[in-house]
């Protein structure tokens, strides 16, 4: 086989992989304050921002394994300092389409898609302040996109969800 012919079948076998993964999680509905796409938030490598997440290289990783990150295949993370586990593996921050802010997206999990909920973005900056919204999540609103459009993306520490179901680190860049 030529290496122009594996190299077209390594790509469609690698869109089929993906276009399966992405299949895992419904298209969300456009409503107000939300948008029906997941950014990407890979760092070096990118997935069409229609898919829930994707498959990024760790930048601190001592081999050239990829890591598994937003794929509902994945592994959950590790819980971050404060023994927060990692929220649900479509949610995600990165910074805005500006780049003067950052835009952090909240995914209603299925098992609670039928329940409203309250919930608070918190941003902890590196300063050692933090910024916080409110947004009411309707029974069937399957996303929710929050902007902190003063915040640089050089600047958080970690961002957190509290839900009902409790508190938990959303995974960014």
């Amino acid at each position: 086989m030529t290496n122009a012919i594996r190299l077209t079948a390594l790509s469609l076998m690698a869109c089929v992989g993906m276009t399966a993964c992405g299949s895992h999680q419904a298209p969300p509905p456009g409503a107000s304050g939300s948008s029906s796409t997941k950014p990407s938030t890979g760092i070096s490598t990118t997935v069409s921002p229609s898919t829930p997440g994707n498959m990024a290289m760790s930048p601190t990783a001592p081999s050239s394994t990829p890591q598994c990150v937003g794929l509902s295949i994945c592994p959950p993370p590790p819980p971050d300092a404060e023994g927060n586990p990692g929220c649900y593996y479509a949610d995600g921050w990165r910074a805005n389409e500006s780049g003067a802010g950052i835009e952090v997206w909240y995914f209603h999990e299925p098992q609670n898609m039928s329940k409203p909920d309250k919930i608070t973005a918190v941003v902890r900056k590196k300063d050692g302040t933090n910024e916080s919204q409110d947004a009411d999540i309707d029974a069937g609103q399957q996303v929710h996109r929050f902007e902190f459009a003063a915040i640089d993306k050089s600047s958080v520490q970690e961002v957190l969800l509290t839900t009902s179901s409790g508190r938990c680190f959303v995974i960014g860049p």
